[in-house]
């Protein structure tokens, strides 16, 4: 079984690889937001959401935020 990474640090860094590329601000930004809105989301609520597959009910969480939130936390 693989072991759980840190979504926020994982959503930081890709926010980071993102800038260095030059990628648009709004890609930046909404990876930004997500990892704050991870930070302050008890980690019990969090691991839930993603075995239900309710992260997209969040606001500003779109296909691709879920889906790296949830394979972060599947390690």
């Amino acid at each position: 079984m693989a072991v759980s990474r840190d979504p926020v640090a994982d959503l930081r860094r890709i926010a980071f690889l993102l800038e260095v590329a030059n990628e648009p601000t709004y890609r930046v930004r909404a990876f930004r937001n997500a990892a704050a809105m991870v930070a302050a989301m008890p980690a019990a609520e969090l691991a839930e959401r993603a075995r239900r597959g309710t992260l997209r009910d969040l606001a500003g969480i779109g296909e691709v935020l879920a889906r790296t939130i949830a394979e972060s936390l599947r390690g």
